[in-house]
């Protein structure tokens, strides 16, 4: 698969899991997109349970392996951690849709294995990514071809970090106290994002290097 392919896999990825969303919530009128968690849409009786954790979790969750697998790669040239930890990442969240929640008056229940299954799989899904974040910014740093986005590499760990942040504290932020699942799509934002700008940066872009000897220079040509 080339270069743009599979730097465009993060674009679908993101494109059809918020068109997914907008969709799924619209069909269902006792659904606000600020009280209701995402996983509601594909909990055990929901309405089109099973297409929304196909299309919202699953489909989504294996683009983002490709795309986040193609980074890695492309900054180390081989599978390191960090290729498995963006891999591990999509599939945590295809887990989601595999393995759906039990709600029960609208609250997960936390005695069923499935629901526990799928509290897991978000953890899958989140924790190597964060680590990933940071570990991309280590490896950046070190490789001659990709140093110059340290700096951008951070910034993007940081926004990863603030999603974490952002689920972890909403409870103490008014606002957000009040709108659960605006803090949820907050969280979910920052991780697409990632996605999206790192595909772009390392995926996106195919650079060539020639060396032109009668100059004792490096020419760019960026396709």
């Amino acid at each position: 698969m080339s270069n743009k392919l599979i730097s465009m896999s993060g674009v679908f990825a993101t494109a059809i899991f918020w068109g997914a969303l907008l969709v799924f919530a619209a069909i269902r009128p006792d659904y606000t997109h600020f009280h209701k968690a995402i996983s509601e849409l594909g909990a055990f009786g929901a309405p089109h349970a099973l297409a929304w954790n196909l299309i919202g979790f699953i489909v989504p969750g294996v683009l983002l392996a490709l795309c986040g697998g193609a980074i890695a790669l492309r900054v180390d040239g081989r599978r390191t951690a960090l290729y498995w930890l963006l891999i591990l990442s999509g599939l945590g969240f295809s887990g989601t849709g595999l393995i759906p929640a039990v709600m029960e008056d609208g609250s997960p229940s936390l005695e069923s294995a499935w629901t526990i299954g799928h509290v897991i799989m978000t953890f899958v899904s989140g924790l190597p990514w964060l680590l990933a974040t940071a570990v991309l910014v280590s490896h950046v740093k070190r490789n001659e071809q990709w140093r110059h986005l340290t700096t951008t590499c951070l910034v993007l760990s940081c926004l990863a970090i603030a999603s974490l942040l952002t689920n972890m504290l909403s409870r103490g932020l008014p606002f957000l106290a009040e709108n659960p699942g605006l803090a949820q799509r907050i969280a979910f934002a920052f991780y697409f994002a990632w996605f999206l700008v790192a595909g772009f940066l390392f995926n996106g872009r195919v650079v060539v290097e020639t060396k032109v000897q009668a100059e004792g220079t490096k020419g760019v040509r960026v396709i």
